[in-house]
C-alpha cells in the first residue's frame, strides 16, 4: 500500500506551510492533519491564534471537556510550564480566561530577552481512556543514516517503562510493513489474550492499521523514495490510545522534517544486479580455512558445504598456507587473495575480526563484488 497522490499533496502542503514560516518542526495540530491524511484517527481539535478567537461554535466542535495547549516552536515541554490544562468547554468566556492566564504563566518562566513566540492555542477533545498496559501504543519512525527510516512500536500506559526494561523492549522494523505483516506482529503479542478475554480482538486491527500507515508515511518521506519533496527525520505519536468509546486515537505527536535535495536521493530504484554476486557468484573464496583437523574451523565447515554443492570455482585462503582435503579432493590453501589467478566475485570472510578492515581495503581494484563477513 502506498500513499495516494491526494495524500501526498495534502501532506506536502502542510510541510510547505511550516517551512514558509521558517520551521523544521510541526505543531501538534499539523501532525494531526498528516495523520488524518493517511486515514488514522485523531481527536476533534481546533487551533486559535488568540484567546479572544474562542467562540461557542468552535467549542461545540471540540466537546464538553477540552485539553487546551499552548502552541509555540520554542516550548518543547509545555506541561512543565503550565502550558497544558483540562477545562470545561461550557463557557467560552471561561476558556478565554484560561488561555489568557496560560499565556501569562508560560511566559513568566522566561526572561524578557528570551521570551518565546506564542503561535496560538490548541483546543483538543478530551479522550477518556484507560492507561492500563496495552491500551496505549507508541508508534513512530526516525531516519537513520545507515538504514533509512526505522519504525518503532512500543508499549504505553502504566508501567510501560518497567515492562520495556525487564520484559519486552521496543520493537524495531525497517519499513515497508504492510497491513498483513503488521497484523501478524500484533497477534504475536501477549496483549492479544486480554483483548480476546474482553471481547475486543479488533483492537489488534486498530494498532496494525496505525503501524502500516506510519510505515507507508516513513517510506514515502525518506531518501529512499523516488524524488521526495521533503524528508521526515522524526515522526512520533506518543501515544495512540484505545478510547473508552472504542476508537484508536492519536493524542500527542511530534514531527521533524527537512527539504529533500539531490544529495539525499540514494537510488532511483532498486538495483538487483548488485545482488547477483551474492546469490550467483562466479568464483567463491573462503578466508580462514584451517588445515589443522584437530581444531574447529568455521571456515573449513563453510568450505566443505560449498564443495558438497558441487562448485568447481572454489579457492580457500589461510596465511599459513598448506592444503585441506574435502570429500576426497585436496585444495591448496592460498596465503592471500592475490595468489588466486581465477576471478572471484564472492568472498566469505571467517577469519579474526581484527584483520577484517585491512582485508577489505586490499580488495580495492579486485574482481570481488560481494563480501560476507562472519
Amino acid at each position: 500500500m502506498k500513499l495516494t497522490d491526494g495524500m501526498v499533496q495534502r501532506i506536502d502542503g502542510i510541510l510547505a506551510a511550516a517551512q514558509a514560516q521558517g520551521r523544521a518542526t510541526l505543531y501538534e495540530h499539523e501532525v494531526y492533519g498528516i495523520l488524518q491524511a493517511i486515514g488514522l484517527g485523531v481527536p476533534r481539535h481546533r487551533f486559535v491564534r488568540d484567546a479572544r478567537d474562542v467562540t461557542p461554535e468552535i467549542l461545540s466542535g471540540v466537546g464538553h471537556t477540552v485539553m487546551v495547549k499552548v502552541v509555540s516552536p520554542g516550548i518543547p515541554h509545555k506541561q512543565a510550564l503550565g502550558g497544558v490544562k483540562r477545562v470545561s468547554a461550557a463557557d467560552p468566556l471561561y476558556v478565554e480566561f484560561v488561555l489568557t492566564r496560560m499565556r501569562e504563566e508560560v511566559l513568566s518562566h522566561f526572561a524578557a530577552a528570551d521570551t518565546p513566540e506564542i503561535a496560538g492555542f490548541l483546543l483538543v477533545e478530551y479522550v477518556p481512556h484507560t492507561q492500563s498496559i496495552g491500551y496505549e501504543a507508541l508508534i513512530g519512525f526516525r531516519e537513520d543514516p545507515a538504514f533509512g527510516p526505522v519504525l518503532t512500536v512500543s508499549k504505553g500506559g502504566d508501567d510501560a517503562e518497567f515492562f520495556a526494561t525487564h520484559y519486552d523492549p521496543a520493537n524495531l522494523f525497517l519499513p515497508p510493513m504492510e497491513y498483513p505483516d503488521a497484523l501478524a506482529f500484533m497477534r504475536s503479542l501477549h496483549i492479544r489474550h486480554r483483548f480476546d478475554q474482553i471481547g475486543h480482538p479488533e483492537y489488534l486491527e486498530y494498532m496494525a492499521r496505525a503501524v502500516a500507515g506510519m510505515s507507508m508515511l516513513a517510506v514515502r518521506y525518506s531518501p529512499m523514495a523516488e524524488a521526495p519533496r521533503f524528508v521526515f527525520t522524526a515522526f512520533e505519536v506518543n501515544p495512540f490510545v484505545i478510547s473508552r468509546d472504542n476508537r484508536f486515537v492519536a493524542l500527542d505527536g511530534l514531527a521533524e522534517f527537512r527539504s529533500a535535495s539531490e544529495v539525499d536521493v540514494w537510488v532511483a530504484g532498486p538495483n538487483r544486479d548488485n545482488l547477483r554476486a551474492f546469490f550467483r557468484p562466479r568464483g567463491v573464496a573462503v578466508v580462514g580455512v584451517s588445515a589443522d583437523l584437530s581444531k574447529y574451523s568455521l571456515g573449513r565447515e563453510i568450505a566443505e558445504l560449498l564443495h558438497d554443492l558441487g562448485r568447481t570455482d572454489l579457492c580457500f585462503i589461510n596465511p599459513k598456507g598448506g592444503s585441506v582435503r574435502l570429500g576426497g579432493m585436496n585444495y591448496p590453501l592460498r596465503q592471500s587473495l592475490a595468489e588466486v589467478s581465477d576471478s572471484v566475485e564472492l568472498v566469505v570472510y571467517a577469519a579474526p575480526a581484527q584483520s577484517a578492515p585491512d582485508f577489505i581495503r586490499a580488495l580495492a581494484g579486485s574482481s570481488v563484488k560481494a563480501v560476507i563477513l562472519i
